[in-house]
């Protein structure tokens, strides 16, 4: 019993612990789902999921880190948390960028599947996986000496599980360093910060335009078409500035999260 409590409730690290008792029966379940449904019920039936996981995520946290929602679903330190962000804000750039240039027109999508793909499933998205990659794994550093080691390691740690779960239904590399990457970024918000809220919108913000291009048709001029081969050099520029904000040392006034 007292070893199950240590498991369970350590302060520290059961937060990975909680994350894993969440998220494989969601990844089960939605996998189940998908199976059985498709179109605008598949994409309602997921965002209950995640609305339904989110929130049982949110209780765990409030009783292991010893908080209430409102202080986990605050926005305290909202200007610490847009500096953090900045590797994101510069890749975020860059994808509008690449949007604007090759918008053409969006064809096919019907209200239903506005509302339950586009919308409901990324804002519920946002609010899951935020609560469960970011908030329920990386708070525990708040009960640990919190070095620069321990930051680096929880957050890649966090990322790599954020990636991998992006490729459970097929593999590809390609996926999961990018989705990897841009988990990095919202860590390190979060990590400097102590923001939850603020990687919640950006994240939704960021499926919605994801989602919405599912339906567009492209022009492909030179600008959108350069713009899409040097893609990468966007994601490893967010990566290297949101390592160097994570490992830069603050002076002075410690951070929200520490």
């Amino acid at each position: 019993m007292q070893v199950m409590r240590k498991i369970l409730w350590d302060k520290r690290y059961s937060g990975f612990v909680w994350h894993l008792i969440f998220v494989l029966p969601f990844i089960g379940l939605s996998l189940l789902f998908m199976q059985l449904t498709k179109g605008v019920t598949w994409f309602l039936i997921s965002s209950a999921l995640r609305t339904v996981f989110g929130f049982g995520i949110l209780f765990v946290a409030c009783r292991l880190f010893d908080l209430t929602p409102s202080e986990i679903l605050s926005g305290r330190n909202f200007k610490g948390a847009l500096i953090a962000g900045t590797g994101f804000f510069l890749f975020f750039l860059y994808f509008l960028a690449e949007v604007a240039s090759g918008f053409g027109k969006v064809t096919g999508l019907t209200l239903g599947m506005f509302v339950a793909r586009v919308f409901l499933q990324q804002i519920t998205t946002g609010f899951f996986e935020e609560l469960s990659y970011r908030f329920l794994l990386l708070e525990g550093l708040k009960h640990t000496r919190n070095t620069t080691g321990l930051k680096l390691v929880y957050v890649l740690v966090s990322s790599f599980l954020f990636g991998l779960v992006h490729v459970v239904t097929a593999w590809n590399i390609v996926t999961f360093l990018t989705t990897a990457a841009i988990g990095i970024a919202f860590a390190v918000i979060f990590v400097r910060s102590g923001n939850i809220v603020l990687p919640m919108i950006l994240h939704f913000v960021y499926d919605f335009i994801i989602h919405i291009t599912s339906f567009m048709e492209w022009r492909h001029t030179p600008l959108f078409d350069g713009i899409c081969e040097n893609a990468d050099i966007a994601y490893i520029v967010m990566f290297v500035v949101s390592l160097v904000i994570l490992l830069y040392p603050h002076r002075g006034k410690r951070e929200a999260n520490c």
